[in-house]
């Protein structure tokens, strides 16, 4: 059995946060262990926002954060904010640059935030584990026995950063679940968010490849759930891209999916236009005449089966389409649901359940939209968690 001060579970950015931060607070004295179930820390921070890292944001609204309990998630952001976030990965070694108010490494690598933070946690004297997987943890009287396939660990403190279920080929399988659930938390139903969705209503196959601006919102039972608006990029399944991810975590079989091409034109201006164009070249189709509004093969499928203004306008105003179902967990960027946010303490990160033990990133039941507010969170979290242990360990 091996004995540590501290077991890290995952090698994410919330694990490797609150380990850092930990070796920051008490300094070498500590020995702190993370254990990553991956060859290497940190594969799927590697992959987010498309291999540049997108950690932040500028903006901070109601919808940044979702969950059963989403105030749970921006009490600890405005404690842990934009400004706090850059300072730290700057003593670590990044230098920050902002795209339309994204903010990402100067250097657009995620590779660079990623080997700074292994840099900064190994060189602070924690030691990093891999290819190992915690089959479970255990609470036996003041510390815990952490179980895995190679070897059994004990520490008086266990952070559990295993990530959610999105992109297992990249770490998050789920496991962490099991690990809390044994130790008595509750689960809140996971299930994709940041994903594209299945869709019926038009010959998606016809038009894959399309990319168009518009505004969609999902419908159920006469009531908008949720609305986004921007580029809409067209598949053989249905639709992905920013509008459709955030959306995502909300659409399920049944619902309606409604497109508006034209947010910025009523009806009877589009059917004005359109009338006008079509009478001044009559010798067009109605496919020809929609051509420059929008690309060639979406007019296709818009006019397939009417030459008529009157419903091609009323499909771009509000093209109505079947939700069939959202993408499965390997093509979602984040999950959505986790563990119940309730039993744990927002200004610590610890279990109200289990003195000592800690839950973190992805794994809690809060998920963000696109826009680098999940990193932020995991970083965040890992932060919180980091800082009251070694606040703890330095006091006893």
């Amino acid at each position: 059995m091996y004995c540590a001060d501290v077991i890290i579970v995952g090698a994410g950015p919330s694990g490797m946060s609150a380990a850092y931060h930990i070796m920051n607070e008490v300094g070498k004295s500590v020995n702190v262990v993370v254990l990553e179930h991956k060859d290497k820390p940190g594969k799927k921070l590697l992959a987010t926002g498309n291999g540049r890292c997108n950690f932040t944001n500028d903006i901070l609204d109601d919808e940044s954060y979702r969950g059963n309990n989403p105030a749970f998630a921006y009490e600890l952001i405005y404690e842990y904010n934009k400004e706090w976030l850059i300072d730290m990965l700057y003593d670590i070694g990044i230098i920050h640059t902002s795209i339309n108010g994204y903010y990402y490494p100067h250097s657009l690598q995620a590779s660079a935030v990623n080997d700074s933070l292994i840099g900064a946690v190994t060189g602070g004297g924690a030691k990093v584990i891999t290819d190992v997987h915690v089959s479970y943890v255990k609470k036996e009287k003041d510390c815990y026995v952490v179980h895995t396939d190679k070897d059994v660990y004990k520490a008086r403190y266990v952070v559990v950063a295993a990530g959610g279920k999105s992109y297992k080929a990249l770490g998050s399988d789920g496991s962490g679940y099991d690990i809390c659930k044994k130790l008595g938390h509750s689960i809140v139903d996971a299930h994709p968010a940041l994903c594209g969705i299945n869709l019926k209503g038009i010959s998606f196959k016809k038009c894959s490849g399309v990319r168009a601006k518009g505004h969609i919102w999902l419908e159920e039972s006469g009531k908008t759930i949720s609305e986004s608006e921007g580029e809409l990029q067209f598949t053989d399944y249905g639709l992905s891209g920013i509008p459709v991810f955030q959306i995502s975590r909300y659409a399920k079989c049944g619902q309606t999916l409604h497109v508006d091409f034209a947010p910025d034109y009523t009806y009877s201006e589009l059917h004005d236009m359109f009338t006008y164009i079509w009478r001044k070249n009559n010798h067009k189709s109605i496919e020809e005449v929609l051509n420059s509004f929008l690309p060639a093969k979406l007019c296709r499928v818009l006019a397939e089966h009417d030459g008529n203004i009157k419903v091609v306008c009323n499909k771009l105003k509000d093209l109505k389409l079947n939700v069939v179902s959202t993408l499965d967990f390997d093509k979602s960027q984040v999950t959505a649901g986790g563990v119940d946010v309730s039993e744990i303490d927002s200004k610590t990160m610890q279990s109200k359940l289990c003195d000592g033990l800690y839950i973190v990133g992805e794994l809690l039941d809060i998920d963000g939209n696109c826009g680098g507010y999940n990193l932020h969170f995991a970083f965040a979290s890992g932060a919180c968690a980091g800082k009251d242990i070694g606040g703890r360990i330095k006091c006893s």
